[in-house]
């Protein structure tokens, strides 16, 4: 395996920044209680870590990413529509930013990136159905 095939492509980079921008801007709805608050902030920050962890061609983190994305807008869309002009529109906006990001997570150019990581590192399994 070259260093070349294991090469992280543009569009897995740009998928990593625009699932964080999007989680980012979506937790800012959650304005709510202290407690609500603080759970969103934290499932922020594991979402970051499992977005960079995604970036570096984990399989199991783009899984984690993807799941962690939705609960933070479910959560975000109970305190987005107390204030439905800046609550709503900033969730929209930060689902604009994630879901693309999110979907080129598992386009082919990152599914191939992904194999070539785990076969690089040794870590690939064979799936027989």
């Amino acid at each position: 395996m070259t260093a070349e095939a294991t090469r992280r492509p543009p569009s897995v980079t740009l998928a990593v920044v625009l699932v964080m921008l999007g989680t980012f801007i979506a937790a800012t709805t959650a304005a709510g209680p202290q407690e609500a608050g603080a759970l969103v902030l934290l499932l922020v920050a594991v979402c970051f870590w499992f977005a960079v962890r995604a970036g570096r061609g984990k399989r199991g983190a783009r899984t984690a990413v993807t799941c962690l994305t939705a609960v933070v807008f479910v959560l975000g869309a109970t305190f987005a529509f107390e204030d439905a002009l800046y609550g709503g529109t900033t969730l929209l906006l930060g689902a604009l930013l994630a879901a693309p990001g999110v979907v080129l997570l598992y386009r082919p150019a990152a599914e191939d990136y992904v194999s070539a990581r785990e076969e690089h590192l040794g870590v690939r399994e064979e799936y027989d159905a």
